[in-house]
């Protein structure tokens, strides 16, 4: 009574001689083609990396480095933009920032009095650089940006930070490093 055949439909495929479905059977493996492309680039003739800082488990590695902050007019080495000239980049007179290292982290105290929670950034970036932003449009509010440069020890993958209205601390943990002695 029933059929398990379903009634073909006529498409618009069927009446094209040059539609064929691709089908392939054990026998016949499907053909690849080959695709003309750029060459890779080439590789770099640069001096490779001194990897005299990469950490090693001797007593002869060299000590971690500590993190150095960078000054303003470090961070805009690159040149300014015409507008630059008028625009402030001093920070407000009450701020300030200090990092404290121990064993198991460097530890960042950035006073921000008169900055609110919500216009505070901290950020990560490349070259193992932590970035930290505040703004506050107060009268006696302004804009402070330093970024903070760490060493090879530095997770900043981890990084945790806490703020009370003054002061921001930011926890930047320092990876473990195991020495064999023999």
């Amino acid at each position: 009574m029933y059929s398990n055949s379903v009634p073909h439909k006529k498409t618009d495929h069927d009446q094209d001689s040059s539609f064929h479905p691709i089908r392939h059977t054990q026998s016949d493996p499907p053909k690849l083609r080959s695709l003309h492309s750029s060459p890779p680039p080439p590789y770099s003739t640069s001096p490779p990396a001194d990897l005299s800082r990469v950490a090693t488990a001797s007593p002869a590695t060299h000590a971690p480095e500590e993190p150095i902050i960078m000054a303003p007019n470090e961070q805009h080495a690159q040149g300014r933009a015409p507008c630059d000239s008028f625009l402030c980049h001093s920070p407000p007179a009450n701020t300030w920032i200090n990092v404290e290292s121990s064993q198991s982290e460097h530890a960042l105290l950035v006073g921000l009095p008169g900055f609110r929670r919500d216009a505070i950034t901290i950020a990560t970036g490349k070259r193992r650089i932590l970035h930290v932003v505040a703004d506050s449009w107060e009268p006696e509010g302004g804009h402070f940006e330093r970024r903070v440069s760490f060493g090879y020890d530095a997770d900043l993958a981890q990084v945790r930070a806490e703020f009370d209205g003054e002061i921001l601390r930011i926890v930047v943990p320092r990876h473990v490093s195991v020495t064999i002695t023999a």
